[in-house]
This record gives C-alpha cells, sequence and structure tokens, in this order.
C-alpha cells in the first residue's frame, strides 16, 4: 500500500515540478485525488491519439488550413466598391435659360396739351385703377376756347337758317317768273355753304371740349405706378418727352427668355409635334428661378410666343413666358433664369457625377468593372447635367459597370470585390458620399481595432 502511494505522488510531482520526499510518517497533500489524476491523464493521451488518428494525411490537413486563411486573407483585403450597371433612361432635358422680367402691359403718362399742374391726386408708388384722375392741368384757357367755339356755332346755325329761308322764298318765286334761276341757284349754294359752316363749326366745338377734358390726366390701364416726375405748378407742355409717370401692369408678367439658335430648332420641333397631337391646347410649362440660392418660385409659368429672328449681336431667339405675379415678387427688369418642362425627351445614358472625374485639362473618366471584377479607367465625353448626374454622350454603352463610389487609391488591373446598387440609390450618392467614406472609415478602424 505505501509503494502505491508513493508511485502516485512521483507522478503528480512530475507535473508540477515539485518532487517531495515521502516517508511513512509523513502526512502529504495532494492536490487533486490519485485517482482522478491518473483518469485525466489518460482521457489526454485518448484524446491526441483519436485526433491523430481521424486524420489519414496530416500534412494535406495542414495545407487546405493554410489555404482556406490565405484565401480569406484574400477576400478581406479586397476592396469594395458600389457599382452600378448601365441602362438608358428617357429623360426629359432641361435646360436653365436666362431671361428678364418684363411687364405685362406699360404705360408712360404725358400731357396731352400744355399747361400748369394744379393737383396730383394719386399716391406715388401706389395700385391705380384704370380710369382714375392722376393730374389736373389749368383749364382756364381751354374752357374759354370751347365757349368761343359754341358762340361760333350757334352764329353758323343762324346763317345756315337765314340761307334755308332764302332758298325756300325763290322756290316759290320760281313758279311765278318773279326770280330768275341765277338767284335761285345761289340761295342753293347758301344753304350747302352754311351747312358745311356749321359742320366745321361742331368739330372746334370737339375739338376744344377734347382738350379741356384733356387737362384731367387720367390712369390709362390699372397697375403700379412710379414716382411722379413732376410737382405741382410745374409747366408742362403737349406730347413731351419726358413722362410724367409709368404704370406697370404686373399681375400677370411677361418673362422674355434667351435661346441659342441651334437650340432653339428643337423646341419648334417639339411645339409642332405637341400642337398637332393635342391643338391649341398644348401648353409648355416654364419653372421659374431667381436670387443666389436658386430660389424656385411657386406659380407655373406657360410658355407664349417664339420669336421668329435671331438677334443678330447675341445670336438667340427670344421665348415669351407668362407668369401669374399676385405678391408683385417678379418686378421689371429682374434677371431670372427658366427651364421649359418637357421641352425635349430622349433616351440617354446618365451615370452620377460622383462616379465622373475631372482631370486638370478637363477631360472626364470612369472607373468600370469586367466579368472577372478587374477595375480599368475609362475615358468618356458628357453632353449636359440632368439633375445629380452626368449626361454621356460617349464612352458608355448598355451593362457597362460603373463604379459610383470607392473608386479612390484604385490602380489599373485592380480586382475589386463590386457591390450594385440601383439607379435610384446612385441618386442620391453624391450628396451622401462623404459621410458613407467616414462610415466605412470608421467601421475599418473599428474593426482592426477589434482584431488587435
Amino acid at each position: 500500500m505505501r509503494l502505491k502511494i508513493f508511485e502516485t505522488n512521483k507522478i503528480i510531482s512530475s507535473e508540477s515540478a515539485l518532487v517531495a520526499p515521502c516517508s511513512p510518517n509523513t502526512t502529504t497533500t495532494y492536490p487533486f485525488p490519485p485517482k482522478k489524476t491518473v483518469v485525466s491523464i489518460f482521457m489526454a493521451c485518448l484524446s491526441v491519439f483519436l485526433l491523430t488518428g481521424c486524420t489519414d494525411n496530416p500534412d494535406q490537413s495542414l495545407s487546405n488550413s493554410s489555404q482556406k486563411d490565405a484565401e480569406q486573407t484574400r477576400q478581406r483585403s479586397l476592396k469594395q466598391v458600389s457599382v452600378m450597371t448601365i441602362e438608358p433612361k428617357i429623360i426629359a432635358m432641361t435646360k436653365e435659360l436666362p431671361g428678364r422680367v418684363k411687364a405685362f402691359k406699360t404705360a408712360e403718362i404725358r400731357p396731352q396739351v400744355s399747361g400748369i399742374i394744379q393737383s396730383r391726386f394719386f399716391e406715388e408708388g401706389s395700385l391705380v385703377e384704370e380710369g382714375q384722375q392722376l393730374y389736373q392741368i389749368d383749364p382756364a384757357r381751354y374752357e374759354a376756347d370751347y365757349q368761343s367755339t359754341n358762340a361760333n356755332l350757334q352764329n353758323i346755325k343762324a346763317q345756315r337758317e337765314l340761307s334755308l329761308a332764302l332758298q325756300s322764298r325763290y322756290r316759290s318765286l320760281m313758279k311765278t317768273n318773279a326770280v330768275s334761276e341765277q338767284e335761285f341757284d345761289s340761295a342753293k349754294a347758301s344753304v350747302a355753304q352754311a351747312k358745311a359752316a356749321v359742320a366745321l363749326a361742331r368739330a372746334e366745338v370737339k375739338t376744344a371740349k377734347i382738350n379741356l377734358d384733356y387737362t384731367k390726366v387720367y390712369a390709362p390701364i390699372s397697375g403700379y405706378i412710379s414716382p411722379s416726375t413732376v410737382t405741382d405748378g410745374a409747366l408742362v407742355t403737349a406730347q413731351q418727352q419726358a413722362a410724367l409717370a409709368t404704370i406697370r401692369q404686373l399681375d400677370p408678367v411677361y418673362v422674355d427668355l434667351s435661346q441659342s439658335a441651334a437650340d432653339a430648332k428643337t423646341l419648334q420641333q417639339s411645339l409642332v409635334t405637341s400642337r398637332m397631337t393635342k391643338g391649341e391646347d398644348a401648353k409648355f410649362e416654364v419653372t421659374l428661378l431667381f436670387g443666389n440660392n436658386d430660389y424656385v418660385y411657386p406659380h407655373k409659368g406657360s410658355l407664349y410666343a417664339t420669336d421668329l429672328a435671331v438677334d443678330e449681336n447675341t445670336g438667340t431667339i427670344r421665348l415669351r413666358s407668362v407668369f401669374p405675379n399676385p405678391n408683385a415678387a417678379l418686378l421689371p427688369g429682374m434677371f431670372v433664369r427658366a427651364t421649359i418642362d418637357k421641352m425635349a425627351t430622349q433616351e440617354t445614358i446618365i451615370v452620377p457625377q460622383k462616379a465622373v472625374s475631372i482631370q486638370a485639362d478637363g477631360s472626364k473618366s470612369v472607373w468600370i468593372v469586367d466579368t472577372n471584377n478587374i477595375a480599368s479607367k475609362r475615358a468618356v465625353i458628357t453632353n449636359s447635367t440632368y439633375k445629380n448626374n452626368w449626361v454621356i454622350k460617349s464612352g458608355l454603352k448598355t451593362g457597362d459597370t460603373v463604379i459610383v463610389l470607392g473608386a479612390m487609391m484604385l490602380q489599373p488591373g485592380s480586382k475589386v470585390d463590386p457591390i450594385n446598387i440601383n439607379s435610384k440609390d446612385s441618386n442620391n450618392m453624391s450628396s451622401g458620399a462623404t459621410k458613407s467614406d467616414n462610415r466605412a472609415t470608421a467601421s475599418a478602424e473599428n474593426n482592426k481595432t477589434s482584431s488587435n
């Protein structure tokens, strides 16, 4: 019994690197029960044997494990990029056109008769109604002229009555041959002259009445009136060059746009096609932008008319549109920009602006991914912009895979891990690109920290 205990004690001492002598009179304290220690050693040896026996070729197992680790490392090393597949889209080519606001109606107030301004009956800068009196010119002289012409008319009417009476008397005397035919003819001529004189006198009366009425200056149209250029007591003359004031009707207003003669041909074709299908009801809506912040005017306008002549100085054609202006937000002379909706629709290729890189010489290029996920650079030519996209004129075709995000630091021939996105998401990529890159960088830093 003592021999068995000594052997067991020797085994335990070798495991713990502590060898202690054992004597019959010494009490030894074991870290584990002797029987349990033997069982643990036996189970450990059995596990190693089973693991070794299950593998027919230990070198092959280690090789497969190394290949898997290498593949996982290579996959992790591939750069993830967001891509989209090119598909033609039908878009409305809306191009911003410069323009000026014009008053719908403009009336410059000028005096029709000469005289002294007695009174002004409007508040400068206010809204005046058609027919409202604006100025009063001294009417004294014109009242006298009117009365004089009326008196002259009465005198001529009296002479006409005398001529008519003489003609009637001569007619009765002709039956008895008391007067000659020559005298009767003279009486008839006198009557005709009297009638003409009456008509002339009536015209003079009418002219005098008109001049008298012109001493009251009325508003010819409704609108906002400008500050007056004259004050009470000022001498004005008929048909003078300087206007007393100007009235402008501002609801609605005209917006005259300028378009190049080459682009106007497309618009005219669209107008002809639209009128052939919709008749005279065909309209092109116009959206107005003004201000430094591209403020969109809340009211839609419509294309009203196109000029049929090209400006020799600018080479442009004038397009006139009409806009409602209930709050007088649009003032004459204001510079604006406008787009004509549905001016021309066509099927074209568009890519997000974020996907196109611009070189120092102005050339543009995109990164594409082939079927083997190999990235390469391709030059493209753009035509114009559409919302947040470039309209591609040449360089891309249907089915090409374009990198939208993640192209930084790429080298031609690099293999990437593409993640496909739809076109709707790609439209929002430009605005959110910076935030996405920041989130990706933060995620990479977190993964690096956790792996360490």
